[in-house]
């Protein structure tokens, strides 16, 4: 009698042992995906719209003499969107200027001014790096002779847009690099200029 009540407790708890094992539902594994970082417009950069501003700018001329001098610039433009824009600029060397050699010739003056597509290429929030592409006229008076030449022009820069339309530049433009300017025949004129600035965008 002992143990057929030994058997049937047995049964029993084999019984109950099988039913919660068949209640048991298998637990899926749970698989985290690595969230990617989305680089986001900044709402309040001005990437489209009339834009103005200034630059110190420093004008190279090669001729047969090397002329250089601070100058400054002023440009205006319209950013069709973060990618694109159009500009127009007005370069004017101030103060003195350094001739070499300094006896050779007396340079009085350099300027240039040129309509350029600005194509844009964004790095990161704000920061892009742009090209310049157009046409311009350079000009310099030399032992009081105006000596001018309207031709390609070209350039690279970088730029920074702060917020609330605020943004600085630095960029170097190719105002002429070739012979026969303005009729000089036989020399190879170089014509840039490297400028530092900062821009307002309406």
């Amino acid at each position: 009698m002992k143990k057929l009540a030994s058997t049937v407790a047995l049964l029993a708890i084999s019984g109950n042992l099988l039913m919660a094992g068949g209640s048991i539902s298998p637990v899926e594994p749970e698989i985290t995906v690595p969230l990617q970082d989305v680089v986001m417009l900044n709402d309040s950069i001005q990437y489209e719209g009339f834009y103005a501003g200034g630059a110190l700018s420093h004008m190279t001329m090669y001729e047969n003499v090397a002329a250089s001098s601070y100058a400054f610039t002023l440009l205006a433009g319209y950013y069709f969107n973060q990618y694109f824009g159009l500009e127009a600029r007005y370069t004017r060397s101030i103060g003195g200027m350094d001739v070499t050699p300094p006896a050779a010739a007396n340079v009085a003056s350099m300027e240039n001014y040129g309509l350029y597509a600005k194509p844009m290429y964004s790095i990161t929030t704000g920061l892009a790096l742009y090209g310049l592409a157009g046409y311009g006229r350079s000009s310099y008076d030399k032992n009081g002779v105006s000596y001018k030449k309207s031709a390609f022009q070209w350039g690279l820069g970088a730029k920074y847009e702060l917020s609330n339309g605020v943004g600085l530049f630095i960029d170097y433009i190719k105002m002429y690099s070739g012979k026969n300017y303005d009729g000089i025949t036989g020399l190879d004129v170089q014509f840039d200029g490297m400028n530092v600035g900062a821009t307002y965008t309406f």
